[in-house]
């Protein structure tokens, strides 16, 4: 197992007695007590195949926090369980047990609360911005509002131009919230929209850029010095900085591989030809040594993007002269007085049905749509099957029941001008989000993909039973009331038309489906075929064909369809079908 996952997801598999195995391409050890804390105490992430108590046991003297702490997993050796223990959000746990899990065809057991309730968790946040948080605290009381189930929002002071992260508000209005995620490389006490009525935990981008020029030989000290009291000087954090940019003839300094180390920065470097291009001004004693009038701030501009902007010019601090950075802020565009015009540069949303989640039953339509989105919403089941398919997607998902949010947050969006999906199991117009998605838009454009409904793929699975008129029918009680339900199970008992059964029944709903198979026998031979299907189209699927009389003692749970026959409905050669008249017509 760990030598199928190192392939797959890279890295290095540490294993006992390894080249007793024949293996020369691992690092073998001795005592797991000393090998697995020294994993983790580099800061390493850890996939342990092994108990999860031996994982916990050894690791408990190292832990420090949230934040320092790197990503713990642990899987059993049949690979039927794919656990995160530490560093959930933080440190992508999480989302990386969801990837092994799709990977080998298993579940993830994810624990955190924000997740299990479908909501993104504010130091998953913070680690999809590559943000440091200011305040654990602060965070943490925060992350409590939302699991509480209080209303926090996120929003930037300044535009973070993270790309693929512009769902993050730029701007913003507080007044409202119980909470706030505030994402800004400002210090603290330049924060002049905190206030004690919304509690704000501070998220820093590592969005700022250093240029450095320095003479031969400059410490790291001196450096991370020079940048501090730079950032300091502009009212900037220093944990913003997550770039140093130099000249190319820097490349061997130690002192800046000191100090991007200390600092956990990338390092760059650029030619001369390349800096002097920028028409940054300097003085022609550096040109004469380097080639360039100027280092520090075109350095700073190069390594932040076109259209960058400087937010301190160079400052000299003894050896070293030091300028920041920020890339440009995403501009929107101006509208268009026309309204077609308008629509088409505006997002849009598609709500997609996915048929049973697997490739096969995918339709060519709502694959083309899930591989040009920007972001996939759904219910993590479906989202989950999806990750199988087009595993380089970005999805938000999220738990039964908190459809209406999702909607919300997938329409924001859009307008916002993403590419949006949402999407549903079978067809999205059978249950699915189509409606609640047409009714909650304004003004977004929304188109409705269809996709192969469990009725049909149930069906094809028992033979030909929907071969004249059929009745769609759900048994659920949770949106519909009770005596509706059974009402309209009774005029569709009593028609004579073939009845197709959604959600046929849960523990809580056993008495309601053992009523309406009761009401059905009422109306029908006790004898009429009647074909259920579970998990229908998936990989474990499984089905009968039965009598009537026989329904109300079957296995049959949410997951299952269950088509009961009518006075034309006959087993032909083990295959349930509907005869629609042919046999009258003669040759």
């Amino acid at each position: 197992m760990a030598l199928k996952l190192r392939d797959e997801f890279g890295g290095i598999a540490h294993l006992p007695s390894c080249h007793s195995m024949g293996c020369g391409n691992c690092d073998p050890f001795d005592n797991i007590a000393d090998a697995l804390p020294e994993r983790f105490n580099a800061g390493d992430t850890v996939i342990c195949v092994m108990a999860a108590g031996i994982v916990f046991r050894i690791l408990a003297p190292h832990l420090k926090s949230k934040q320092d702490d790197p990503a713990v997993l642990v899987i059993d050796e049949e690979g039927g369980h794919v656990i995160p223990l530490l560093g959930g959000h933080a440190a992508g746990a999480n989302a990386l047990a969801e990837k092994i899990a799709s990977f080998l065809g298993t579940h993830a057991v994810i624990t955190t609360s924000s997740d299990v309730q479908g909501l993104v968790a504010p130091d998953e946040v913070a680690r999809r911005l590559d943000a440091a948080v200011a305040d654990p605290v602060d965070l943490r009381r925060v992350t409590a509002l939302l699991v509480d189930g209080r209303p926090v929002c996120i929003e930037a002071l300044e535009d973070p131009h993270i790309d693929g992260y512009d769902w993050v508000s730029y701007g913003g209005d507080s007044s409202g919230y119980e909470g706030r995620l505030l994402v800004t490389f400002l210090a603290g006490n330049n924060n002049d929209r905190a206030d004690e009525e919304v509690s704000t935990a501070r998220l820093i981008p590592r969005t700022v850029t250093a240029g450095i020029g320095c003479k031969r030989g400059a410490a790291g000290e001196q450096i991370v010095a020079a940048i501090m009291d730079s950032c300091a000087g502009a009212g900037i954090d220093p944990r913003a900085v997550g770039m140093l940019a130099s000249i190319d003839i820097k490349k061997d300094e130690a002192g800046l591989e000191a100090a991007a180390e200390q600092l956990g920065t990338r390092l760059k470097f650029y030619a001369a030809r390349d800096l002097a291009a920028t028409g940054r001004p300097g003085n022609d004693f550096v040109e004469s040594k380097v080639g360039t009038p100027a280092v520090c701030e075109p350095a700073a501009l190069l390594a932040s993007g076109e259209g960058a902007g400087l937010i301190l010019e160079k400052t000299k601090h003894g050896p070293v002269t030091v300028a920041l950075a920020v890339p440009s802020a995403r501009q929107p565009e101006a509208p268009d007085t026309d309204d077609d015009a308008a629509a088409i540069d505006s997002g849009t949303i598609m709500v997609v049905g996915t048929g049973a989640g697997t490739e096969p039953l995918l339709t060519a339509q709502a694959g083309e749509a899930i591989r040009d989105a920007d972001v996939i919403f759904g219910y993590r089941t479906y989202t989950g099957q999806l990750r199988k398919i087009f595993p380089d997607k970005m999805y938000m998902d999220g738990s039964m029941g908190a459809e209406v949010e999702r909607c919300r947050e997938a329409l924001d969006l859009a307008a916002a001008g993403k590419k949006v999906v949402m999407v549903s199991s079978g067809d999205p117009g059978v249950y699915g989000m189509a409606g609640p998605v047409l009714e909650m838009a304004d003004g977004v454009p929304v188109s409705i993909i269809p996709g192969v409904t469990a009725a049909h793929i149930a069906a094809a699975k028992l033979g030909a039973p929907l071969m004249n008129d059929y009745i769609i029918l759900s048994l659920s009680d949770l949106l519909t009331p009770r005596d509706v339900v059974l009402s309209r199970a009774e005029a569709a008992a009593a028609s004579d038309m073939v009845i197709c059964l959604y959600n046929p029944t849960s523990r809580k709903r056993q008495p309601l489906f053992e009523e309406i198979c009761a009401l059905i026998v009422r109306y029908r031979s006790a004898v009429t075929p009647v074909g259920w299907v579970r998990d229908a189209g998936g990989p474990d699927e499984e089905s009968a064909i039965i009598d009537l009389i026989d329904l109300v003692r079957q296995k049959i749970d949410m997951r299952t369809i269950v088509i009961v026959g009518n006075s034309s409905t006959e087993v032909i050669r083990g295959r349930m079908v509907t005869r629609r008249g042919y046999e009258r017509k003669g040759s």
